[in-house]
């Protein structure tokens, strides 16, 4: 009887209960290790996207160095076979040679438009410096038909392209400052292309307060708010567009605002801090339409990760600005800042933007590079 008994006991399994038991120490384990597995693993990507920012910065000093400015944001250039001129090259192109960019740097015709046929190698290449790794599908190579949406035939071809154009871009932006100014047209006429200056094409580009903007030629004697005060470079959230926007914005070989530079018009990360505004919003769930093109999601500076975005300063210095930092408030009768306006029939790009009223905020300050704000750090 005692052998038997205890062979009983020796096959006996465990119950339903103790099976319970045993699964919800398992999940109440896994629910208190997923936050610290996302945690980690937001921080590698937050340290990526730092790492780049650095690169872009060392870059830009390298392009001073040599050239005694920081890169330029972009300038008008003709489009092969076109009577119209559009924004040419974007400041990454000019410092691709101090990112071990040689081959394409000498790839790429200066002397013809960005998305023209002869560039079609340099624009399908991306290079990983370029994209944040939480930036969802930023790598991810863009293919069109119809490249650079509206310009048609001005890009040397009639029609819709065979084969098909690959279109890469880029996940950062440099800082034009709290307003995106620009002329509406060259300093002087294109040959063949009569009648297309801004006469006022100086006083336009004289109004850029940023670092990098249309126009610019900034050297650092001429950043006197401090350069660890001047933002210089920061994120662009690619992921956040719609489908339809990601073929023709963050071109990263474009110099156009909403491809390679971003504006503190409005705050970090608009379309988690724009619900107050939302009987403004047109261009999609959550856009504010730009006066002169874009809108909010596409000229801001924003990213994915939560509470902020990454910034490059202009002493080379990376810091995670949050959303919640100063910032002006927005009129929700104009969608522009209190006190400021835009001249859509202004024949100049000069004064489009009238002075703004309402006081910077420190997001604005930090923009600016000239500005005479005094910013103590733990503002930020």
């Amino acid at each position: 009887m005692k052998v038997e008994s205890f062979r009983k006991r020796a096959t006996r399994g465990f119950t339903l209960i103790e099976l319970l038991v045993v699964i919800a120490i398992i999940a109440v384990l896994i629910a208190l290790l997923l936050p610290a597995v996302q945690a980690a693993r937001e921080a590698a990507r937050r340290m990526q996207c730092t790492n780049n920012l650095k690169q872009l910065a060392l870059a830009a000093h390298n392009y001073h160095d040599g050239n005694q400015c920081f890169p330029r944001g972009t300038f008008y250039a003709k489009p092969e076979n076109c009577s119209r001129y559009k924004q040419g090259a974007s400041w990454l192109i000019s410092i691709l040679p101090y990112v071990e960019g040689s081959t394409l740097t000498n790839a790429y015709n200066y002397s013809l438009f960005p998305p023209g046929p002869a560039n079609t190698t340099v624009i399908a290449t991306g290079l990983g410096f370029m994209w944040c790794p939480i930036d969802g599908s930023v790598s991810n190579a863009v293919t069109t038909t119809t490249p650079n949406g509206s310009l048609g035939s001005c890009v040397g071809v009639a029609g819709p392209v065979s084969p098909a154009w690959i279109i890469q871009h880029t996940s950062y932006g440099a800082s034009a400052g709290p307003i995106p100014v620009r002329p509406v047209g060259p300093a002087t006429d294109f040959a063949g292309v009569a009648g297309t200056t801004d006469a006022n094409y100086l006083a336009a580009v004289g109004q850029g307060q940023g670092v990098i903007h249309f126009g610019s030629l900034v050297p650092i004697a001429r950043i006197t708010d401090g350069t660890s005060n001047t933002l210089l470079f920061g994120e662009k959230n690619y992921a956040k567009i719609d489908a339809a926007s990601q073929i023709v914005w963050f071109q990263w070989f474009s110099g156009a605002y909403s491809d390679t530079h971003f504006s503190t018009l409005y705050p970090i990360n608009p379309n988690r801090v724009f619900n107050p505004y939302a009987t403004l919003l047109t261009g999609g769930a959550e856009d504010l339409n730009v006066p002169g093109g874009g809108n909010s999601t596409t000229v801001a500076a924003a990213s994915n990760h939560p509470g902020g975005a990454n910034f490059a300063f202009c002493d080379g210095s990376v810091k995670f600005l949050k959303e919640t930092i100063g910032s002006w408030t927005i009129d929700t009768a104009t969608g522009l800042p209190p006190g400021m306006t835009f001249n859509a029939a202004a024949t100049s790009g000069y004064n489009q933007y009238s002075n703004s009223t309402s006081p910077y905020g420190i997001y604005q300050a930090l923009s600016t590079r000239s500005n005479g704000e005094v910013i103590s750090a733990d503002a930020y």
